[in-house]
């Protein structure tokens, strides 16, 4: 926080001119003893938070007086201090993907799903999936195959989800026993 003080102090001084009740240094001080209640391994940009701290407590302190500058207020509000965090559109939308992901996994054939956890999560080479799942490693790169493509069907926006044509050939494994 230390090394934004400074930013933090101009931006008061410059844009609470003339305010009544508002001392930089009286904001500054504030601002430090909120940070240190804040549980900091959840802030992920020091800047911003500093900024939104120091801002909640100027408009605090103008509601409090009750004689705030129509000017004064919008120079407030259009702070737009960069926030790395994203917003709450963006954590939903993102949430919203891997339930979809998650779906889509769970309606892929079995061993087509192991696979590709082993492959995705555990990093697994297809010579590695191949011995622990015993089978060859065609069938690895098949099961790998038609994992990406059931995702790829079911990520796609606006897609329902379903790929049961897809299915039918449920194990590539039966397919090249036939075959």
């Amino acid at each position: 926080m230390l090394p934004h003080e400074a930013d933090v102090r101009r931006w008061l001084v410059r844009h609470t001119r003339g305010a009544p009740g508002i001392d930089p240094d009286d904001i500054i001080q504030e601002s430090y003893a909120r940070l240190l209640k804040a549980d900091l391994g959840k802030i992920g940009s020091a800047r911003g938070y500093f900024f939104t701290v120091a801002r909640n407590l100027v408009a605090e302190t103008l509601r409090r007086s009750r004689t705030v500058t129509i000017e004064l207020m919008a120079d407030i509000d259009a702070l737009n201090v960069v926030d790395n965090e994203p917003d709450s559109e963006r954590r939903l939308n993102a949430r919203q993907e891997v339930e979809r992901l998650q779906k889509s996994l769970a309606g892929m054939p079995k061993r087509c799903r192991q696979a590709f956890e082993l492959r995705k999560f555990e990093e697994l080479s297809q010579r590695e999936i191949a011995e622990r799942m015993g089978i060859s490693q065609s069938t690895v790169e098949k099961h790998l195959a038609k994992a990406l493509l059931l995702l790829a069907q079911d990520m796609r926006p606006g897609e329902s989800g379903s790929h049961a044509e897809l299915r039918r050939d449920d194990e590539p494994e039966a397919r090249d026993q036939r075959d």
